[in-house]
């Protein structure tokens, strides 16, 4: 067969399984609830958050001009994520996160409704949001592993991959068009009033996700956590085997401080310096990244291996990004760089994500979404931080540049380590079998 022929028939059957992939998703929605008031919960909040999150860098930006402040104001909200996996890992696994999540959310509420109401008369002040960003770090630090542990307990474990995908897409949809409209709305306000009404929005939809989470906790969850006594003296064995490494969330740290997360200091910067309706467009590249993202990872392998070699992959591309915001600021590079970093950071987190819920034993599910919160939200500070100071220092475009050189090197100090990783896994695995030489093996997780 001619290899254009072999290539149209493979593309072919790639979208006749994503297809396949969608409509089996639909079907189980229709029959399960869970699955539509979780993604109506999630584009509901997106809503929300897509207006303070464009109005939030504004309000900083106002009071003090400094992206130093933007980043320290991040970081503290972050910085809770890593207290709790020190003092409070395990709290998860002895209650229901859906009924956690609530209780975040409500707070929430609150929270929102201070900064929308402070903004509005004019009583804001730098300190005010560092204090108010600690508080929702708080509460962010507790809600971000409920919710995801909500959605490993309530979702069924073969539609983990592609229900993260659709959440991916239908929020990158979301934010594709609300920035710009939350832009627009604060462009056009001479003063706080805008940035107001923003927080506001934000505080109504949170409140009207107050409902959904209701209903879901109403149904119960799919997979079980409580086992008993003779259950977990035969299953100890099993389930020490599928502890996740640590080494795995080292992966995920680097992800977050070195190669993704400083985009949540970059890309407000880069608005507020440019001051360019146009420059909204970048949330449609970044819709365009995430969807073709989201269709390329809608399955995920089992071996820790392939996740981890795939995420490399990911900070190739970021790296690439990087450059090209460094070699050129126009609004056509520009627009590139960050369809190209939305689609490496989605892929990325889709495949990290659900491998992780689909491998984490339902007992510990909490516990490692708290490790999972510490290495990507916990660690978030330092990203913002270094994002911030590097701006700062060396400008938006050389502080691009410095990102592309550390992440080349992380990238090929990871590649050696997954060399070094697979060849001791097959050197185990040959004496194991009395055999010489290295066999043909995936990495497991028991590092």
């Amino acid at each position: 067969m001619p290899v254009s022929a072999t290539v149209l028939s493979r593309s072919r059957t790639v979208v006749s399984n994503r297809l396949h992939t969608l409509l089996r998703i639909g079907r189980i929605g229709l029959r399960d609830r869970r699955f539509g008031w979780l993604l109506l919960d999630n584009l509901i909040t997106t809503f929300g958050a897509s207006f303070t999150l464009i109005a939030l860098p504004f309000l900083v930006m106002r009071l003090t001009g400094s992206a130093l402040d933007l980043g320290l104001t991040a970081a503290i909200e972050a910085l809770p994520s890593a207290l709790l996996l020190f003092f409070f890992r395990g709290a998860l696994d002895r209650a229901d996160p859906a009924r956690v999540l609530w209780w975040c959310r409500a707070l929430y509420v609150a929270i929102n409704a201070a900064l929308a109401i402070t903004t509005w008369f004019g009583w804001i002040s730098i300190e005010l949001i560092y204090l108010l960003a600690l508080i929702s770090g708080l509460v962010w630090a507790v809600a971000y592993p409920a919710g995801r542990a909500a959605f490993g307990l309530y979702i069924r474990k073969g539609l983990l991959a592609a229900g993260n995908a659709v959440f991916a897409v239908a929020s990158s949809l979301a934010t594709m068009a609300l920035p710009v409209l939350a832009g627009s709305l604060i462009l056009a306000s001479s003063g706080d009033h805008g940035l107001a009404l923003a927080f506001a929005i934000d505080t109504a939809s949170v409140a009207v996700s107050l409902l959904l989470i209701a209903a879901v906790r109403r149904r119960g969850p799919v997979r079980r956590r409580e086992r008993s006594v003779e259950t977990v003296a035969i299953d100890s064995d099993a389930v020490a085997a599928t502890q996740i490494p640590r080494s795995y969330y080292l992966y995920l740290l680097i992800s977050t401080v070195l190669v993704f997360g400083p985009v949540q200091i970059l890309l407000p910067v880069l608005l507020v310096e440019r001051q360019d309706p146009r420059y909204f467009l970048i949330y449609a590249g970044q819709f365009v990244g995430i969807a073709v993202a989201a269709g390329l990872a809608s399955t995920v392998g089992a071996a820790m291996h392939g996740v981890l070699r795939k995420i490399l992959a990911c900070w190739s591309l970021a790296a690439l990004a990087y450059g090209l915001l460094a070699w050129n600021a126009n609004l056509a590079a520009t627009l590139l760089a960050f369809c190209l970093l939305a689609g490496a950071s989605n892929f990325y987190g889709i495949q990290s994500l659900s491998w992780l819920q689909r491998n984490a034993d339902a007992s510990r599910m909490g516990r490692e979404m708290t490790w999972f919160s510490a290495a990507t939200m916990g660690a978030m500070p330092l990203a913002t931080l270094i994002a911030g100071w590097l701006i700062e220092r060396e400008g938006r475009m050389h502080a691009a540049k410095w990102l592309a050189v550390l992440i080349v090197a992380a990238a090929l100090a990871g590649a050696i380590h997954l060399w070094l990783r697979r060849y001791r896994t097959d050197q185990r695995t040959a004496q194991a079998d009395g055999l010489r030489g290295p066999m043909a093996s995936s990495m497991t997780i028991d590092d």
